[in-house]
């Protein structure tokens, strides 16, 4: 069962968050491990494993980027870092150097927080074009797209998790150097 079935949701990228809570909660107290105390093992342990999937469940569909890493992944698409324009690794390139004087002490406080908005910048870009492409996610599944359709779209969707890994690994990086 994949963590859009858990909560008997679509396979879509715009989720009402407020609505996942509340059915998470509901689910939750559901299969509460104590309302299992007097059952069979069996039983038990089968709350125990619900819970646990809720609570994975909850965590990846409420996170954008998580969310979408999960569809692909029950549609059999993974990022793959081999495809990113050699354009973008060589931008990434300069700022990981740049990251580099950083940490090493012989960047200026200007120079660090270039760096810091230039990387949040990026970041944010990337944040729209995963907007944009699960939108487009969205009305195609609607539409009941082609299988070429759909294969185009979680391929857009994948190469954009692609790049944009680099970017939050750039923004894990400085965040350790603060």
């Amino acid at each position: 069962m994949n963590y859009f079935e858990v909560f008997g949701l679509p396979r879509v990228l715009s989720l009402d968050l407020k609505a996942l809570e509340k059915t998470f909660h509901e689910l939750s107290r559901r299969y509460h491990p104590d309302y299992f105390t007097t059952a069979p093992a069996e039983e038990r342990q089968k709350a125990l494993q619900m819970t646990a999937t809720l609570n994975d469940a909850y965590r990846t569909l409420r996170h954008p980027v998580r969310r979408v890493e999960h569809l692909l992944e029950i549609e059999g698409f993974k990022p793959d870092g081999s495809k990113v324009p050699k354009s973008f690794l060589m931008e990434v390139f300069e700022i990981n150097e740049q990251l580099e004087e950083v940490k090493a002490g012989s960047a200026g406080k200007e120079q660090v927080e270039a760096l810091r908005r230039e990387v949040e910048e990026r970041a944010k870009g990337f944040e729209q074009q995963l907007q944009r492409a699960a939108d487009d996610w969205d009305k195609l599944s609607a539409a009941g797209p082609s299988e070429e359709q759909r294969k185009q779209q979680l391929s857009r969707l994948t190469d954009i998790l692609s790049e944009s890994s680099y970017i939050r690994n750039l923004q894990r990086d400085l965040e350790e150097t603060s």
